[in-house]
């Protein structure tokens, strides 16, 4: 659930999974694979992740993806 918010939030964004990466300073397969469900990601690089994106980790976990995914339409 959370790797569909993550590529809404950066596909609103405009910006590539690799500059997530690099912003984030973690590894671009990392990004790949949480957005694709294939792994949760730590703690410590969702708050990179989430400070990127300029969220809370909170909004990463909790929140819905519908009404990230109406506005990515």
């Amino acid at each position: 659930m959370q790797g569909k918010r993550i590529r809404a939030l950066r596909e609103m964004q405009g910006i590539t999974q690799l500059e997530l990466a690099e912003k984030a300073g973690i590894d671009n397969s990392l990004v790949s694979r949480i957005e694709n469900g294939q792994s949760e990601g730590s703690i410590q690089s969702l708050k990179k992740i989430a400070t990127v994106l300029g969220v809370t980790v909170a909004e990463l976990l909790n929140e819905s993806t519908a009404s990230i995914e109406k506005e990515s339409s």
